[in-house]
């Protein structure tokens, strides 16, 4: 195991048509240019209650941000990346 078990991004994701708020969570002042490799903390990934469509969708959203940031994906990772989601149900009611 890593000395550094870093969680990188948490992604709150909303279902339906509703605004998706996205978040993070890391420990103010790391240098981040010291970690050249990530992967995905599979408890995490597995713990996502949503769709496996929208879990595939953000995995691909986070690769994509990770890779342009010079990460590249590793099985002996420098960083671990978990993601976790929450949905809530508003619904307006207007009078006449």
């Amino acid at each position: 195991m890593k000395k550094l078990l870093l969680l990188l991004l948490v992604i709150t994701a909303m279902v339906g048509c509703q605004t998706v708020r996205v978040s993070q969570d890391y420990a103010i002042g790391t240098d981040f240019n010291q970690y050249k490799t990530f992967a995905y903390l599979k408890k995490g990934i597995d713990e996502a209650q949503i769709s496996e469509l929208d879990k595939k969708r953000i995995l691909r959203a986070i690769d994509s941000e990770m890779i342009a940031k010079g990460f590249t994906k590793s099985e002996n990772p420098d960083v671990l990346v978990s993601i976790f989601t929450d949905s809530k149900e508003r619904v307006n009611v207007y009078n006449n």
